[in-house]
């Protein structure tokens, strides 16, 4: 039983986690722009895509 307690624990924060990225994106699309996954951390636009390639999160997510 203990087993399972841990495993709604975890599942808990994971969705805690979640949510507050989602919060976080909508943040960053009002203002205009997108994180991307990009090892240098290049800020674009929500419909952008880095120089080194990479989509912008909204456009990864297919949040846009």
């Amino acid at each position: 039983m203990s087993g399972k307690r841990r495993f709604v624990k975890a599942e808990e924060k994971r969705k805690k986690s979640e949510a507050e990225f989602i919060d976080f994106l909508a943040i960053c699309l009002d203002e205009g722009w997108s994180q991307t996954k990009c090892p240098e951390g290049c800020p674009v636009e929500p419909y952008g895509v880095c120089p080194h390639g990479f989509k912008s999160i909204a456009l990864e997510y297919g949040l846009i």
